[in-house]
């Protein structure tokens, strides 16, 4: 087994084209967007920046910031003069047809059917419509435009007024279903050229591009300015990192004390292989399967094992106060911003701060103990990050820096796993 020096390293032989490592994409086709925390090749700098122009109001680093939408997902492209859909990655290599994407839909709830029946109807019928350059950016195929279907009838989280396709970007493919870029100036020019053709209004939604918010300074601009850099200098100092290392240099730190700790005599090799898998989720490196044989004994195996089984909790932990910091800043930013998807903020704010609050209130009174401590457990999450009055009708905001779409989306995060555990009783 290799012993890796850092993660970097790892990463480097990882990607290599004949390493057996099964990659996994998040979210589906469009793939998981990340909070400032979850890069962890972004250094303590780059947080300190992140946070002086977001309370700034000033997050466009590379493009305008938009709004992170509450939808359901769909990517579109053209292709042999016909519109074509995909859900997840292996229908970006296979696509649906029209009536494809219409039967995968055939058995969901009837809300659900009807969004994405009438969306995928309207832009199969509306797409044909562009000129020759405008289609060009499908590439045939090749590339696909992402997109959130809002419909007023099939809400999730946020309950929006208004039936909306939103176009978000255009990921570019090698043909294989891989995405290997993505490109804004499509989902502009495309929803532009739409409307020049009067064709961006159907019988049902309305297509638009991705919804620029408005910024604003914060109010408390210098006091909160004080207080978020004061977070990340502790978290910097912890282990004596400098304002260059990248984070990722903290979460391998914490990760080693801890395995150390309670792993003190066990084998350097066996030690980075633990290391890999509940730091990355690397399963290769250490084998669970003949581990009693590596480790020497079935009873260190053991232990092994059932550190295993607790390691997701002692990820959260490790990246709770990272999670809190850019949860707390995405509500504060929010505060101050406007332009929301949402035709009446105000009434869909106050109309989730009550939910919140009854509904919340009735799980402590008749929910199963499970269910009391997770509501117990987001609640507090909340009141970390903002509480219930710092709610803002949104998703959250989608940035780009050094190359990286971003996200920062407030309480969303809270609030969605409360409406998760209150609509699902999960």
């Amino acid at each position: 087994m290799k012993i890796y020096t850092n993660f970097t390293e790892f990463l480097n032989e990882a990607f290599q084209p004949n390493h057996n490592y099964d990659m996994i994409m998040e979210g589906g086709a469009a793939g998981h967007m990340s909070h400032p925390f979850d890069e962890k090749d972004l250094t303590f700098d780059d947080f300190r920046k992140i946070v002086e122009y977001g309370l700034m109001g000033e997050l466009n680093f590379e493009e305008e910031a938009t709004e992170k939408t509450d939808g359901q997902n769909l990517f579109a492209t053209y292709m042999n003069g016909e519109v074509m859909f995909a859900r997840n990655a292996t229908e970006l290599k296979f696509p649906m047809t029209l009536s494809g994407i219409k039967k995968k839909f055939e058995e969901h709830p009837p809300t659900v059917k009807e969004t994405f029946d009438l969306a995928s109807e309207q832009l199969a019928s509306t797409l044909p419509k562009l000129k020759s350059e405008d289609l060009n950016s499908f590439d045939n195929g090749k590339n696909w435009m992402n997109m959130e279907l809002i419909y007023s009838k099939n809400p999730n989280v946020i309950h929006y007024d208004r039936d909306l396709i939103q176009f978000h970007n255009m990921k570019i493919t090698d043909g294989e279903g891989n995405i290997i870029g993505e490109d804004g100036n499509p989902a502009k020019s495309i929803v532009n050229a739409l409307e020049k053709a009067n064709a961006h209004i159907g019988r049902v939604f309305t297509v638009i591009p991705p919804q620029v918010i408005k910024l604003a300074k914060d109010v408390d601009f210098e006091a909160n300015k004080q207080k978020f850099l004061k977070k990340i200098d502790a978290l910097q100092s912890k282990y004596n990192l400098a304002g260059s290392d990248p984070v990722m240099k903290y979460h391998e730190t914490w990760w080693r004390e801890t395995i150390d700790e309670n792993f003190p005599d066990t084998d350097p090799n066996i030690k980075e292989g633990m290391f890999l898998r509940w730091a990355y989720d690397d399963k290769k490196t250490l084998n669970f399967r003949s581990l009693a044989k590596e480790v020497g004994s079935k009873e260190a195996a053991d232990k092994i094992k059932a550190f295993d089984k607790n390691s997701g909790k002692l990820y959260k932990q490790n990246i709770r106060p990272f999670e809190d910091l850019f949860l707390e800043l995405g509500s504060i930013i929010l505060k101050n911003a406007s332009n929301f998807v949402a035709a009446n903020p105000s009434a869909e704010m106050q109309r989730l701060h009550a939910q919140i609050k009854k509904e919340s209130e009735a799980i402590k009174k008749t929910g199963t103990e499970q269910q009391i401590a997770k509501v117990v457990s987001e609640l507090e999450r909340l009141e970390r990050i903002g509480g219930v009055e710092s709610i803002i009708p949104t998703e959250g905001i989608v940035f780009r820096y050094k190359g990286k779409t971003m996200k920062l989306t407030g309480t969303f995060a809270a609030i969605n796993q409360l409406m998760g555990i209150i609509r699902f009783k999960r």
